[in-house]
């Protein structure tokens, strides 16, 4: 009998995560790879129509120069629609901000960045995830070079996102 009530709840369970399924996303920048720039973000949806995605990237080359960076990221994402649509699909506005620290050659520099982005993102029944987006990104850069000392400057930037991952 405690077999059956343990399977019972174990079949229970499972089915609860099933109906709960796509909360979360992982995906990353195929094109980035080709650039020596890995990325990866992680997406988790709060209610039906807002998430929140963290992200991190490592640049280990850039056009054969010497390049060497890790950065952090957040985002808060709004789901404009989602007729008939799971979350986290559809057309969405985000905010962002970021953080990196890297070096080029001899430039050593870090970057902070506050942006918004507007996108559509799909999600297939098989749980695989396109994500397309486009906005502008104030990012506030300092950095320093052994011949010339110091320096910083600010502006805007655009910011892309390409990204192809898996919804669970």
């Amino acid at each position: 009998m405690k077999i059956k009530k343990g399977l019972f709840l174990f079949a229970f369970v499972a089915f609860a995560i099933g109906l709960n399924a796509q909360d979360n996303v992982i995906k990353a920048n195929p094109i980035g790879l080709a650039f020596g720039n890995f990325n990866a973000t992680y997406e988790r949806v709060l209610n039906d129509k807002t998430s929140v995605l963290i992200d991190a990237n490592y640049r280990y080359s850039l056009f054969g120069l010497d390049v060497s960076a890790f950065g952090v990221g957040a985002a808060y994402r709004f789901y404009i629609t989602n007729a008939k649509k799971p979350v986290p699909a559809g057309f969405y506005a985000q905010g962002q901000a970021g953080f990196n620290l890297g070096s080029i050659d001899t430039f050593k520099y870090t970057s902070i960045a506050i942006g918004a982005q507007v996108g559509y993102q799909w999600v297939w029944d098989s749980g695989f995830v396109l994500d397309l987006g486009l906005g502008p990104v104030y990012t506030i850069l300092s950095g320093e070079t052994d011949s010339f000392g110091s320096d910083s400057g600010g502006g805007i930037l655009p910011s892309f996102t390409l990204a192809i991952g898996y919804a669970f």
